[in-house]
């Protein structure tokens, strides 16, 4: 594929769990019908939101199976360094590929980003590697986890490197990006600066907001295309501005995703609330769901709940 293949709103796809914390491979199967169903450009399957920290290797490679089964083309992206130890990164990353992802998404190891040359050299050769195209996710989860915007020029420009998921959370960082894009993606994470970021050039949205509200992610992408390619977007600001408070509302009290799996069952499509990494929705939590639920509908934004 090409690096122009990876644009537009990928969504970022949640784990269902049953209570004792086993993968609900049924209801893994319905989430991604549902997600489909809106039509994004793509689906990033094994990601944070996914809690693969805390996934075993199998699962991860089962859940990016069942995604690339499941998506009739749509292209599938899923993370594949995960190992303790970079060493064995590079058969890891081609079992992911023979899942039949379309990209392997790479997250810098953990501590090695203190050193960005370090760093660079690492994911070069892991990027030159790969059996497919690859892109680079600046994982939280990780620190550091930025990557200098330099060194990402220079794996797009000699490593034919797809494009980032950026984490900075400043304009400034994502613009610096987008700067040496040289035709990869700019993918956008931080719902607050998603608009701007869209201004300034970046192509692509991963954001937590599109695991249990992709079709109005993908209704604010239409509308800000349309306001770069012809001046203006039916409501782009109002729709970015909802995206914005669920953002902040899924994030409440530390718990999400717990808090985008109330919602997508909100929404008629069953994934439990139960997470492996410990994060439990209170009352509050839910509650602050089930007001910008109510706000979204009341303004006509989503679609009716999914019916058994």
């Amino acid at each position: 594929m090409t690096k122009r293949a990876f644009e537009g709103v990928y969504s970022l796809l949640l784990t269902p769990f049953h209570a004792d914390l086993s993968i609900d491979w049924s209801g893994y199967e319905r989430y991604l019908a549902w997600q489909l169903g809106h039509g994004p450009d793509g689906l990033f399957a094994v990601c944070g939101s996914s809690e693969m920290k805390w996934l075993e290797p199998g699962e991860r490679l089962e859940l990016a199976r069942r995604a690339v089964r499941a998506s009739d083309g749509v292209p599938v992206v899923a993370t594949a360094n995960l190992g303790v130890d970079p060493a064995g990164h590079g058969d890891e990353v081609a079992r992911m590929a023979d899942t039949g992802v379309a990209a392997v998404v790479l997250v810098p190891p953990d501590g090695m980003g203190e050193d960005q040359e370090r760093l660079g050299a690492y994911l070069a050769e892991t990027i030159d590697a790969a059996p497919c195209p690859a892109i680079l996710y600046e994982w939280p989860a990780v620190k550091p986890h930025l990557v200098d915007a330099d060194v990402y020029g220079e794996l797009v420009r000699g490593h034919h490197l797809a494009g980032i998921k950026d984490t900075t959370c400043t304009l400034d960082g994502i613009t610096a990006k987008i700067a040496q894009t040289a035709g990869a993606t700019v993918f956008q994470a931080n719902a607050p600066f998603m608009l701007p970021s869209i201004r300034h050039g970046a192509r692509g949205i991963m954001a937590i907001v599109t695991t249990a509200a992709a079709d109005m992610a993908i209704a604010f992408w239409r509308a800000a295309m349309a306001e770069r390619d012809h001046g203006s977007g039916a409501d782009v600001e109002a729709l970015h501005e909802l995206l914005v408070l669920l953002d902040c509302t899924l994030g409440r009290a530390g718990a999400y995703p717990a808090t985008a799996k109330h919602l997508a069952a909100v929404r008629g499509v069953p994934t439990g609330r139960a997470c492996r990494s410990g994060a439990a929705a209170p009352a509050e939590a839910l509650e602050a769901v089930a007001v910008w639920y109510r706000q979204a509908r009341r303004g006509g934004r989503l679609a009716e709940p999914v019916e058994d």
